[in-house]
């Protein structure tokens, strides 16, 4: 390979590189690729503890960030589940995980890095077998872990 074809391809490499790390669109579906697995897995922890009502590990998942957990104690927040009376989840499914984004709001959400959304199909308690519900959740990445926003 001759001197000019090894610096074609090197620049090639550093403007493909440079473009993934400068432009936001590639650079969040690569890491919405490495990391859906975590992201599914804080989803399921969390979906998981609202089913089996263990509201102590749902207070737990939300993002310490997250404007009902910097406002509400877990006290406030037995007493805010008591007063709703919240409905029962007889099975749910994540049916996409999309939209990884940056915190483009870091002076409300400084310790946010990362938020995403994941969209779950619900069946509640009171519904019918037919009778879907689908809702959108935020997640947010916080030192290097993932929550229910």
């Amino acid at each position: 390979m001759s001197k000019a074809t090894k610096i074609i391809i090197i620049s090639c490499a550093t403007v493909m590189i440079a473009g993934l790390l400068i432009w936001d669109v590639p650079r969040n579906k690569v890491q919405l690729y490495l990391e859906k697995d975590t992201i599914e897995k804080a989803a399921l922890d969390y979906l998981n503890a609202e089913k089996q009502k263990d509201v102590k590990a749902v207070y737990a998942l939300l993002a310490p960030s997250s404007d009902y957990k910097r406002n509400h104690s877990y006290e406030q927040y037995l007493q805010d589940i008591a007063a709703n009376s919240p409905l029962s989840i007889n099975d749910y499914k994540i049916t996409r995980i999309y939209r990884l984004r940056d915190n483009d709001n870091p002076k409300n959400y400084p310790a946010v890095d990362k938020f995403v959304q994941v969209e779950v199909e619900f069946v509640f308690a009171h519904s019918g077998p037919n009778s879907i519900y689908n809702y959108s959740f935020t997640f947010l990445k916080e030192q290097g872990k993932w929550y229910k926003g």
